[in-house]
């Protein structure tokens, strides 16, 4: 229920995580187990406000402690996916997900969200900020950007930010989209008068972008949608509330059964919203606001002032033998080795656990269509396929093939390089700019090499080598 702070310290979190702190995390004595309040086959899903999660100067006091006691509750509890709000430190964030192993996590200032540095670093990168958490086994992650950037006031300067998640469920491999949102706080008019506009364009923007979509979006409300915590006032989500064909928030009938998501107020806040796509999914009254001062002594002071929220949902996870495919951009070669820019080039690779059919899919830069893949074009798991500014640069050893519009047209001053598949949706997306481009003959790479989630860099600060097009960083073979 914090608003987004005016003017911190500006002492760097991360020098307040030192190792001595780390080493505190460690040895301190482990809180009592949570029971799992997850299913072994069906979608959990969290969203938790964890109270400026490593911030020294508010919230609970003791870091140390508050990162234990989170990551008990989040690894006792066995949820898939978890949407966070309140979240200041990003090494304690890493630390947090770092210490779940299972799981892996985006926080919304880091690289691989689309605008996520320059709405989500304000205050010497101190500030309240959202982040996605899951399963690696479920989900691998396809894309994550800042949306509604022009309601950033209305959103307090924290706009929802969009993680899409791509995994085999029900059998076969689905895409869920998964926004988190942290709304602006308080109970006065001034508030509510904020709240409101956002609550009108977030729901436009869902009705345009994700007609017939599997959507949730997870996080801290700062209001209730049965009426508003501003008195005299409708809530500002009536507008969900009033289109039943469309949307439901499962935890609506928590706030009419009076049940707080709050230890200090006896409102419901923390909320979960789901498309219709995803309602006939629901399982009926599994939403619950957990409760963790069983597990976590003095857990209002101690972990935070909200308590997580939990809801099934009937999407059969996995299903197929391998699991699902999953195809990456793992290496773009823009500045080319000598004066031919035939030696441009861009690795995909399919990290997943089964085949895919590429073909009708594409490559594009930020202008254009620069290749197309071939009818009967399939990516194995585990392998790679490059595209070559043409033929002549194409070593053997190697699974290769020339852009057939006759070059990639990778600028060195910055581009983007973008997947899309046979319906023209895109799979992933990256960009890079002129000080990753400079040097000739070394590309920009995943680190970790082959990680969904790893941030772009120089071939270089990873490998001996300055390239390694259709190989693994270290030169060897797919």
């Amino acid at each position: 229920m914090k608003s987004k702070f005016r003017a911190l310290t500006g002492v760097a979190l991360a020098a307040a995580m030192t190792l001595a702190a780390l080493a505190t995390i460690s040895a301190a004595p482990a809180a009592a187990a949570v029971p799992s309040q997850g299913s072994s086959t069906q979608l959990d899903v969290g969203n938790w406000n964890v109270e400026w999660f490593g911030s020294p100067d508010f919230g609970p006091t003791d870091e140390a402690l508050q990162q234990q006691n989170v990551r008990t509750v989040m690894a006792g509890a066995d949820m898939d996916v978890w949407g966070l709000s309140e979240v200041v430190s990003t090494s304690a964030f890493n630390t947090l997900v770092a210490g779940m192993p299972g799981y892996t996590g985006v926080v919304a200032n880091d690289p691989i969200v689309t605008n996520g540095a320059q709405y989500y670093s304000d205050f010497g990168n101190t500030e309240q900020k959202v982040a996605l958490v899951w399963r690696s086994s479920v989900a691998t992650l396809v894309s994550a950007k800042v949306i509604l950037t022009n309601q950033n006031s209305n959103f307090a300067g924290r706009p929802p930010v969009e993680f899409t998640l791509r995994g085999t469920f029900d059998g076969v491999t689905r895409d869920l989209v998964f926004i988190v949102l942290h709304a602006k706080s308080g109970s006065t008019q001034d508030a509510w008068n904020l709240r409101n506009p956002a609550s009108q364009a977030l729901k436009s923007y869902l009705d345009t972008t994700y007609p017939t979509q599997n959507v949730f979006v997870i996080g801290d409300w700062n209001d209730d949608v049965d009426t508003s915590i501003t008195s005299g006032n409708a809530s500002p989500y009536i507008n969900f509330v009033n289109d039943p064909a469309r949307y439901t928030f499962p935890t609506r009938a928590l706030s009419l059964a009076g049940v707080p998501s709050t230890a200090g107020y006896p409102d419901f806040i923390d909320h979960q919203l789901i498309t219709n796509e995803v309602q006939a999914k629901y399982v009926a009254g599994s939403a619950t606001a957990f409760q963790p001062q069983s597990y976590i002594p003095n857990y209002a002071t101690t972990t935070s002032d909200h308590y997580p929220v939990f809801a099934r949902y009937n999407f059969v996870i996995g299903g197929g033998s391998g699991g699902t495919a999953n195809v990456i951009i793992n290496e773009v070669l823009a500045n080319e080795p000598g004066s031919s820019t035939a030696g441009e080039a861009i690795e995909i690779v399919n990290i997943g656990g089964t085949s895919i059919s590429i073909a009708g899919w594409t490559l594009r830069d930020g202008t254009a269509v620069r290749h197309t893949f071939a009818s009967g074009t399939t990516l194995q798991p585990g392998k790679a396929i490059t595209v070559f500014g043409a033929a002549s640069a194409i070593p053997s050893g190697i699974v290769a093939v020339a852009a057939n519009t006759g070059g990639l047209n990778l600028s060195n001053s910055g581009d983007q390089v973008i997947l899309q598949d046979s319906a023209g949706a895109t799979v992933q997306s990256m960009s890079y700019t002129s000080s990753q481009a400079n040097t000739d003959g070394v590309s920009i790479n995943r680190s970790p090499d082959g990680s969904a989630t790893g941030v772009w860099v120089k071939h270089n600060t990873i490998s001996s080598l300055p390239s390694s097009p259709g190989q693994r960083a270290d030169g060897t073979v797919y």
